[in-house]
């Protein structure tokens, strides 16, 4: 900064410079006072570091408060949820490494494509996969029989729970899919779910 001073004036300095120099130069019988003025480096550099550290931690706070406002909009049981959905898929492969299920597999059921025919299973061979989801599924078996069903009904829902398709129920029973889901229908308002839009299988698969 370049100021010319033609009189005599004080200059007061708000705040510390350095590099303050006077030179004289005599133009014309007057004086030229020139003041080459710079602020100091040090205060320079804590200026820029008091707002880094003040924009920081205007961050830091902003993150806490978005953090803690969405944990109060989490759902508080959204980790039984996530458990439970843990516990879900741990059962079901407890499930397939049962010799009843792989028998089922060597058969050709719960097959991803569907197949023209499936190797007939017996009774025991049934009885043995029901057997193994309600063991598997405790609390799923438990509610069943607390519906009173028969064990026709009871087996069936088993075999529901275990993920065979309505074609391979049909298979298995020797009837036709229409029987197959008139059954479900029936098995479903009886079990207490008649308004409930989803089929018979997407509910007992979240029991």
């Amino acid at each position: 900064m370049f100021d010319t001073i033609t009189k005599p004036t004080t200059i007061h300095l708000d705040e510390p410079f350095e590099n303050l120099s006077i030179s004289t130069d005599s133009i014309d019988g007057t004086t030229t006072y020139r003041l080459v003025l710079g602020k100091k480096g040090n205060d320079s550099q804590s200026s820029v570091i008091w707002e880094s550290l003040f924009f920081g931690s205007l961050v830091i706070i902003l993150v806490l408060a978005f953090w803690f406002w969405f944990r109060k909009k989490t759902p508080k049981n959204l980790s039984i949820e996530v458990k439970q959905d843990s516990e879900t898929i741990l059962r079901n492969e407890m499930l397939r490494l049962s010799e009843a299920y792989k028998t089922f597999v060597k058969k050709g059921y719960f097959s991803v494509n569907r197949r023209t025919s499936l190797e007939m299973v017996n009774e025991q061979e049934i009885s043995a996969l029901c057997e193994s989801v309600a063991n598997t599924f405790t609390s799923f078996s438990v509610w069943l029989r607390e519906k009173d069903l028969s064990e026709k009904d009871f087996l069936f829902c088993c075999l529901l729970k275990s993920g065979l398709s309505t074609f391979e129920l049909a298979e298995i029973y020797c009837v036709s899919e229409s029987a197959i889901f008139k059954r479900k229908q029936k098995l479903k308002e009886r079990l207490g779910f008649g308004s409930d839009a989803r089929a018979l299988d997407a509910i007992i698969q979240e029991l």
